[in-house]
This record gives structure tokens, sequence and C-alpha cells, in this order.
């Protein structure tokens, strides 16, 4: 039980330190497209711990990207991600495979006023609202995952097949798979 938590934690904590300590403390807030795509990768991650067993089963054969990525917003985002979420799916795609935005206007100013609006008909994301209610949505399944909720379940079923390995066995700090010129295969 506390296994599962502790695993979990790790996770949140590498997340939070490669994706939202990246975009809020250094330059990459300044690009929209470069805060969704980490935000976008950060949801890949989460919706595998959120998705249904039918979902994950889809995703586990390689079908289900789509149903798990806009069953995050639904669920996890909520609001009008929900009315959406087939959009920023599509815009996810459209940056992830080609660093292109298309079909939406991406800004990063402080007027959240605009965000997940149609404005001539394009749809207006506010990358920096994106990032805020990616926190709160952490925070919900982090608060689901204390109290042994669903996600909880979903967790100790999955987070196994996570690529996340420990490194740092003084710390027990998990990182990703280490590339050939990272500790512990480079001398």
């Amino acid at each position: 039980m506390e296994e599962v938590k502790d695993k979990f934690n790790k996770f949140i904590m590498l997340l939070k330190e490669r994706t939202i300590k990246s975009i809020d403390n250094s330059d990459i807030k300044e690009s929209c497209t470069a805060t969704l795509l980490l935000l976008f990768a950060a949801i890949d991650s989460l919706s595998k711990i959120t998705c249904s067993n039918s979902e994950y089963d889809l995703y586990k054969n390689k079908k289900g990207n789509k149903v798990r990525f806009t069953g995050f917003l639904d669920n996890i985002m909520c609001d009008n991600y929900s009315v959406y979420k087939d959009n920023i799916y599509d815009l996810r795609n459209d940056i992830v495979h080609t660093g292109i935005n298309t079909n939406v206007i991406l800004s990063k100013s402080p007027d959240y006023e605009r965000h997940l609006k149609l404005v001539d008909g394009y749809l207006w994301i506010n990358t920096n609202q994106f990032l805020d209610d990616f926190k709160k949505a952490i925070e919900q399944i982090k608060n689901d995952i204390d109290v042994q909720g669903q996600f909880y379940q979903n967790a100790e079923d999955r987070i196994r097949d996570f690529n996340i390995i420990e490194v740092d066995e003084q710390h027990d700090i998990p990182s990703p798979s280490p590339g050939p010129d990272e500790e512990p295969f480079y001398q």
C-alpha cells in the first residue's frame, strides 16, 4: 500500500521537476509551443493512471492514445477542456509531430478571459492558464491517491509499466532511463 504511494509520489516529483519547474523557472514559458509540448507529455503520462481499464487496454495495444488523452481532459481538467478535447488532441498531434500549431491561437498573455473560447473561428489557448489548470489536476490526482481512490487502484496495477528506474541509490531519486552519456553508464 505505501509502496504504491511512494512510487507515485516519486513519479509526481519527477514529473513536476521535468515539466512544471522547467516551465516556471526557465525561458520555456516564453514559448507557448514548448510549454504545451511539455504539458502534453505530462498528460500522456498521467493519463495512464487516470484512464479506465478498457482505455488502458487499448493503450497497451497501441490503439488508445486519443481515448486516454481526451479522457484526461474530459474527466480531470473538465469544464471547457471537455468541450474542446478533440481540438486540443489535434493540437497535441500537430505540436508533437510537426512542431506547428494549426487552427488554434496560442497566447501567454495575462488575460485569461479568452482561454478555451472560439475567437474568429479559432480556439484560443492561454498556455499560462493551461499550466495553472494542469497544476490543479495534479493535486486532484494526488488527493485521490492519498485516499486510495480509483487512481490509486489504477496506479497499483500500472505503475510498474512506467519507464522509471532508480539511478540515485543514496537519495532514491527516480529518473527516466539514462542515456549513454549519463551515470551510471558513462564513467
